[in-house]
């Protein structure tokens, strides 16, 4: 079932278009082969009791140039931001870019607590997370 999840997940992202942070207008390329990234994604529920919120301005504005802050000693490249469509199981896609899982964890060990403290501002759902490899690119 999660990998069904994941799977669904990663190809609905290959499809929709990436959004980048108003606050970090540069472009940033996509990981390098061989990178590790964190690909963090939060829920939205939509039913006839209960809508997710997420305040995407605030999430690109302030959150994550502010989370970039805190990652960038540990080694974090950079990020994106991706919406997907209101049928979809997630609201938003992020992927963190480091070279190696162990900066990222030293970061996440470092800072998470003060990070996830910050969650109400602008998400209703906990996200959830995973680690991987970037395998290929193309740009």
């Amino acid at each position: 079932m999660q990998f069904q999840t994941l799977a669904s997940l990663l190809f609905t992202t290959a499809s929709v278009f990436s959004q980048s942070a108003k606050a970090q207008d540069t472009a940033c390329a996509p990981g390098n082969v061989g990178d590790a990234f964190s690909l963090t994604v939060y829920p939205q529920i939509h039913n006839a009791t209960y809508d997710s919120t997420f305040d995407l301005d605030y999430y690109s504005q302030q959150q994550l140039p502010w989370v970039y802050s805190l990652y960038k000693p540990f080694g974090m490249k950079g990020y994106t931001i991706n919406t997907l469509g209101t049928d979809a199981p997630y609201s938003i896609v992020t992927f963190f870019y480091f070279d190696t899982e162990e900066q990222f964890n030293e970061a996440l060990a470092a800072h998470g607590d003060e990070i996830l403290a910050r969650l109400p501002l602008f998400s209703s759902e906990y996200p959830i997370h995973w680690l991987g490899h970037v395998f290929n690119t193309t740009i």
